[in-house]
């Protein structure tokens, strides 16, 4: 890192930046989580998805001069039991009026460990309570340890776990 970092909302002209970010960190994403990268959506999301993931969504980066080196996304939504994949969730999430779904987050492995994850997870947080929100949902493989204790230690509780996508992913919660 050049200590030059701009962290803004991302723009359509982020999209083929943003896209290599998510895959080269993805990589040690399913290597700590044991998952092969074809089963992985965003090791294969075209420049024109993540274009519309932008466009539609709070995207987050953060830039070393040119290069993306963190991303975080959210998506608000007023029906939060839509993330319900068993009775056992849809119960959780029916106490909820609206949710902020968080997605799509990667640091580069050089600056993980630098903070750079933690900002990005506390301006969602912020942005998730001025929209309204009262809860914060996202998903990550339930083996995958240093991201489990990463959002617990940030107050997200794993609410339920399944295994649809071939492999053992849960759906994690943080009131706010």
């Amino acid at each position: 890192m050049n200590g030059d970092l701009v962290t803004r909302a991302a723009e359509i002209r982020d999209a083929a930046a943003i896209q290599q970010l998510l895959r080269t960190a993805m990589l040690t994403y399913c290597t700590e989580s044991k998952i092969k990268e074809a089963m992985l959506e965003a090791m294969t999301e075209s420049i024109e998805s993540v274009e519309d993931r932008i466009s539609k969504n709070h995207c987050l980066a953060v830039f070393d001069g040119e290069k993306a080196i963190g991303t975080i996304t959210a998506g608000i939504t007023a029906v939060p039991v839509r993330y319900s994949f068993s009775e056992k969730t849809a119960k959780f999430l029916s106490q909820f009026k609206k949710a902020s779904y968080v997605s799509r987050f990667a640091v580069l492995q050089e600056s993980r460990r630098s903070g750079l994850g933690l900002s990005l997870m506390a301006l969602l947080e912020d942005y998730s309570k001025e929209q309204g929100c009262d809860v914060m949902l996202l998903h990550c493989s339930t083996v995958n340890r240093k991201m489990t204790a990463f959002y617990k230690a940030r107050g997200f509780e794993l609410i339920d776990s399944e295994n649809s996508r071939g492999y053992p992913r849960g759906l994690f919660a943080k009131k706010i």
